[in-house]
């Protein structure tokens, strides 16, 4: 049997989809209609079924959670959601998420989508497309790379022509 002889003097203070804190959140299950699975802390829609869920795939999209991360997924598909698996989406509440945006963002700045990859930064990134959350929020402030907090309320409609 093996014994683990060496151990990290810094534990990581959260992963990508990890649940920020206790306070009272609102979490569904969806089951993963995705070919290639759905990672933690990616932003889905509704899928063909009625609790099936898919990766964002346009600007006019109507996000229905963002996938928190579920340690009793796979371990052959680390940190992944496979096809057929039943995801963990949060609809409200906080959830840490990697940023990518250049410039970082900022505790109060909006949260928006870029489509082509699910990932997340606080300004509209162009000609790609992106999708802006209505009701969402950065919670705290983090560089490029980085994880940072989102406050998630996917219960407040969209504004219509607002960006």
């Amino acid at each position: 049997m093996a014994v683990q002889t060496t151990y990290s003097d810094k534990m990581a203070a959260a992963f990508n989809g990890m649940i920020a804190n206790e306070e009272p959140s609102v979490l569904i299950s969806r089951t993963v209609e995705t070919s290639g699975g759905v990672g933690f802390g990616i932003p889905v829609i509704q899928g063909s079924t009625d609790d099936g869920c898919d990766e964002v795939a346009a600007s006019t999209d109507a996000v229905i959670g963002i996938t928190c991360r579920d340690q009793s997924v796979n371990p052959a598909a680390a940190d992944t959601f496979g096809e057929g698996a039943s995801a963990l989406l949060m609809r409200s509440g906080v959830i840490w998420v990697t940023v990518t945006d250049a410039g970082g963002v900022a505790a109060g700045d909006p949260v928006w989508v870029k489509v082509a990859d699910g990932t997340f930064s606080n300004a509209d990134v162009g000609t790609d497309g992106s999708l802006k959350l209505a009701g969402c929020r950065w919670e705290s402030s983090a560089a490029n790379g980085g994880l940072a907090k989102i406050r998630v309320n996917l219960d407040v409609p969209a504004v219509a022509g607002a960006s």
